[in-house]
């Protein structure tokens, strides 16, 4: 199957790894821009099954574009979509006009799309990884994508769905990414993680409300596991790379900093120093009232610059 996302106004469909999935394209030619609309259900929001994508594409091209798919954070707060609604946030915007000048086509996801999820609702967001899976097997089916050269990357949350990539279920059963980064996750919560071939990246915020130790633990157990994956620290900036970060109150994910929770294959759950516990006693220990407030965003170019750089260095 080929072209498709090259049709505008187009009706398919096609079998994805998840569902049957009707796909409609649009495409907005003065921008150089298309939109993908896509089914991808979702257990916790029955009937909502659509997610888009806005795609953003070089000026020029030549031979098969290499892809990143983008995952926002809990705030939409950035890029409004040219049609259908969407919207993703200020990273997702500075990342996709970055990536077209480095010669990617940048697929940003809305995966809150008509779901009617606010940044609070930390326990009802979507398995995001799953959206972005379908849509990289979309967009693989296209002549114009190189399928050996899709990337990933995420914000906050997004971040955290980037390091489900590293889950030992997918690492069975998804083709590799050449590279992933997670800017800013919380670290907090995770998968007790499989080796997969997929280069990586972690951006954290010194002074982030998801505090550090938290992401400096998996960053290690992702290394004892035998992954190249990488860490980098912003000095002085905040969750939003920002340089006058506050604590202040809202709901976060970071009350087990010290001692993260981790899912095992088989399914039991543990905090990090082997204290066996439940999904009920996670939700307890680990959401917290207390957030982030700060976003000049002084910093969030670095960020966006750190993650390209990480997409050309194994961008080959």
């Amino acid at each position: 199957m080929k072209n498709i996302i090259a049709l505008s106004s187009l009706f398919l469909i096609i079998f994805t790894s998840n569902s049957f999935s009707k796909i409609e394209i649009k495409k907005v030619k003065k921008h150089n821009i298309e939109l993908i609309k896509f089914q991808s259900p979702d257990r916790r929001f029955p009937g909502k099954d659509d997610v888009i994508a806005q795609i953003h594409f070089p000026k020029n091209t030549n031979g098969k574009l290499p892809v990143i798919i983008f995952q926002h954070g809990s705030s939409r707060d950035g890029m409004k979509f040219k049609k259908w609604g969407g919207k993703t946030d200020e990273m997702g915007g500075r990342l996709a006009k970055r990536g077209i000048e480095e010669g990617y086509a940048v697929a940003v996801l809305d995966s809150f799309y008509k779901k009617g999820i606010k940044p609070s609702d930390k326990k009802k967001m979507p398995n995001a990884i799953f959206f972005a899976l379908v849509l990289k097997n979309i967009l693989s089916e296209d002549s114009r994508f190189d399928p050996n050269r899709f990337f990933y990357s995420g914000f906050s949350y997004g971040a955290g769905n980037a390091l489900k990539l590293y889950s030992p279920v997918l690492a069975r059963t998804n083709p590799p990414w050449r590279a992933l980064v997670a800017a800013e996750p919380g670290c907090n919560t995770a998968q007790y993680p499989a080796k997969i071939s997929s280069k990586g990246l972690i951006i954290k915020g010194e002074e982030s409300h998801y505090y550090p130790p938290a992401c400096i633990y998996y960053h290690k157990l992702l290394q004892k596991v035998g992954n190249d994956v990488e860490l980098v620290t912003i000095p002085k900036v905040n969750h939003f790379f920002s340089l006058n970060g506050v604590i202040g109150k809202g709901k976060a994910v970071n009350g087990c900093t010290n001692n993260i929770a981790l899912r095992y294959p088989d399914g039991s759950f543990k905090f990090a120093d082997g204290t066996p516990t439940t999904r009920q006693e996670i939700i307890k220990k680990c959401i917290t009232n207390e957030s982030g407030v700060g976003k000049t965003r002084e910093k969030l170019d670095e960020a966006v610059d750190l993650t390209i750089n990480f997409f050309n260095k194994h961008n080959r």
